[in-house]
């Protein structure tokens, strides 16, 4: 799922990206400055269209020094700094500005004459939901940051410095729904670049690095977190000349200071420093067209009275969230009664979607992944309780490593259908978004394929125990798909095409290609307001438009890398129609890919069975006591949304989006999920025509 970026990156990114439409400052930054020549820097901001962002305090030769950043926005929100309030004014000050809307968006100490004096920064409506807490110690700093996550706050800013010798922190905290971040304090300098590299490799982005020494030994509070975002780079440690030197380069990078942090060792003054880039601030890129009527809405296919409901709905869908395009498909009973297209395929060319346009399905092809699985299983080549790496014996050398997780032979195919397998990539990450960082560890070229992918994770210890917990794995269908390559002997697309798509009559449903260059004549063009370093080059600031780069989908064909059509996917779905007429697998089998996992996954933590599962490649909703259930997928990548819903009543559908958001950032799944089920609900009389069979 993809999460929401840290309020104070997006708060701040969204301030600078506003300036940077209209006018040409830069973002400017000032090192070891005095009080006085701090506050004349501050003084004179509003005069340039320029708002202070950043304030570090540290120890200079003689007395406290500053280092502050200050970037481009015009209509300027109201803000207010203050320097070297002590804790009884530092305390007034948030009471009084609290009372007229200004939240504190940044914080920094520094010990002066043995009293804590601190730099604050506030923001007008900024983040009405706050906590600041100061002079805390480091028990009560760990205590603090645990505490206040179990909450949902997130911290916006951490601080430490030395008071008489021990550390004193202080920290903001914002109310987030997602938690999607880390905090490892006190972490001794000359350690930290080992935690840096083990951080990347989880999938984390560095959002702040305090420095400070206690006893002339410096320590980090690093601030991490696991959401996309603009590309980065840090560097530590750093002289001012140093970073000087090192901030004209990014600047031929088009990377722009945002976070900054001095600190002493033994009367030597050093930076930690931040760079991002500005292009990619704003996450709310709108969609390549904005319907005005549904009138504007191109529509393809069979037009029906008995769907006018339907057709103005969707059209209304489209008016309220703008996707670029939307290919839909209804059966009912086992007849393709519904398959239309609406916007266009490719914008720019005005090509419309058509009912049988290819999209790329993304995790609708877990389903098809299980079903081959189950195939295997029923014609006694597998079994759901097989250890996976009985099976994958090319990874037999790596297992044998002493410090590998024994774990990891303990996974069976059930584990991974299940999404049970160990893999939490909440807890860690989603290897198969690793390409680069993977390919670099092999000493390969960028992308990293699927079995780079294997090698590598087989050396990382899991999450959990095999079959403690559900934990959706993307890692875990790749697996069953080389699994499917070692019991048939057969490429993965080859044994899907013969066991699944040729059987039904899928003949739109094939692997797809990551690259623009290679998008099938038939397949939409993916829009999305989001860019990223390309997977093909260990250059990590060469980008990419996040659809056609940024991820590498060849690697991903058994968990995501599939493209198809609506009324495709919907035969497949018709297929379990009828357990006992299923073309592609028998009624034991159909049982076994539905039934209820045991353990967490199944069940609550008191026994009860959970009100939805996730089966076997799919997601159920038991509605009776008899085993009637409904049954459904969700797929994202970014440029594309997919759903696939199989009704108790035998109604299925298929709604493919090329394009990832809707209206407030959310997923448009999601989104249309429930409107779909009331509008088929609304639906008084069905087709006698089978569109299946004019295909």
């Amino acid at each position: 799922m993809v999460k929401p970026m840290p309020l104070r990156i997006f708060l701040l990114l969204l301030l600078c990206f506003t300036t940077s439409l209209l006018r040409a400052a830069e973002t400017t930054f000032e090192l070891k400055m005095s009080a006085v020549e701090y506050q004349r820097f501050v003084s004179g901001l509003g005069k340039q269209d320029l708002a202070l962002a950043e304030v570090s305090v540290f120890p200079g030769q003689r007395s406290i020094e500053f280092a502050a950043i200050a970037v481009p926005r015009a209509g300027q929100r109201d803000w207010k700094a203050h320097h070297g309030l002590t804790i009884g004014q530092l305390n007034q000050k948030l009471e009084e500005y609290a009372a007229d809307g200004f939240q504190p968006m940044d914080i920094s100490g520094c010990e002066l004459r043995g009293s804590a004096r601190y730099a604050v920064i506030w923001e007008k409506g900024a983040a009405p939901d706050f906590i600041l807490k100061h002079s805390l110690d480091d028990a009560e700093l760990k205590e603090t940051l645990e505490t206040l996550k179990e909450k949902g706050y997130s911290p916006l800013s951490l601080d430490g410095f030395a008071l008489r010798n021990k550390a004193s922190h202080a920290g903001i905290w914002v109310k987030q729904q997602a938690n999607a971040w880390e905090a490892e304090c006190n972490v001794p300098a000359d350690s930290f670049p080992q935690t840096y590299d083990e951080f990347i490799a989880r999938g984390y982005r560095l959002e702040e690095l305090c420095g400070f020494s206690i006893g002339n030994t410096p320590f980090y509070h690093a601030l991490w977190s696991k959401v996309s975002g603009p590309i980065w780079q840090a560097r530590f440690h750093s002289t001012a000349s140093q970073l000087e030197e090192v901030d004209k380069q990014r600047r031929t990078e088009n990377l722009e200071l945002s976070y900054l942090d001095g600190y002493q060792v033994n009367g030597k003054t050093f930076f930690n420093a931040i760079w991002r880039k500005p292009e990619q601030r704003s996450r709310m890129t709108p969609s390549p067209i904005r319907w005005q009527t549904a009138a504007d809405i191109p529509v393809t296919g069979l037009e029906q009275p008995e769907f006018a409901s339907l057709d103005q709905s969707i059209k209304e869908f489209l008016l309220e969230h703008h996707p670029p395009g939307a290919s839909v498909a209804v059966s009912y009973r086992g007849r393709l009664v519904y398959a239309r297209g609406f916007g266009y395929a490719d914008v720019e060319q005005k090509k419309k979607v058509q009912p049988d346009s290819q999209f790329r399905i993304a995790s609708l092809s877990k389903p098809i992944t299980a079903v081959a699985i189950m195939k295997l299983i029923e014609q006694g080549k597998l079994q759901l309780d097989t250890k996976v790496f009985s099976v994958l014996k090319d990874y037999q050398k790596e297992l044998a490593a002493p410090e590998v997780d024994s774990r990891l032979k303990d996974i069976t195919i059930q584990n991974l259908l299940n999404h049970t397998g160990g893999w939490d990539r909440d807890a860690s990450f989603d290897p198969m978004f690793r390409s680069v960082a993977f390919a670099r560890q092999l000493g390969k070229q960028p992308p990293a394929e699927a079995d780079d992918v294997i090698r590598i994770m087989v050396q990382k210890p899991l999450d959990f125990a095999p079959g403690e917990k559900y934990a959706y794995s993307n890692f875990g269908y790749c697996l069953l798909g080389r699994v499917i390559e070692e019991v048939t002997g057969k490429p993965y697309a080859e044994y899907v095409q013969q066991t699944i798509c040729q059987p039904l009559g899928m003949k739109h449903t094939e692997l797809g290609r990551t690259l623009l260059i290679n998008r099938r004549p038939n397949e939409v063009k993916y829009y999305s307001g989001n860019v990223g370093s390309t997977v093909y080059s260990n250059n990590t600031l060469s980008e990419v438009p996040r659809p056609y780069g940024a991820w590498y989908l060849e690697a991903m064909d058994s968990h995501g890398g599939w493209i198809s059509s609506a009324p495709d996917l919907v035969r497949f779905a018709t297929a379990f129609n009828l357990p006992d007429e299923c073309p592609i697998l028998q009624a034991p089998a159909l049982s076994q890919m539905f039934a209820r996992p045991e353990g967490s996954a199944g069940f609550t933590e008191d026994g009860v069975p959970k009100v939805a599962y996730y089966a076997c490649g799919w997601m159920v909703r038991p509605i009776d006591t008899a085993g009637n259930a409904n049954h459904w997928h969700m797929g994202a990548l970014d440029g594309t949304s997919t759903l696939l819903v199989r009704r108790l009543d035998r109604i299925n559908w298929a709604i493919l989006f090329n394009t990832h958001q809707g209206a407030d950032q959310k997923r448009l799944s999601n989104l249309i999920d429930a409107p779909m089920h009331r509008w088929i609900n609304q639906i008084e009389n069905w087709p006698e025509k089978d569109q299946f069979r004019e295909d």
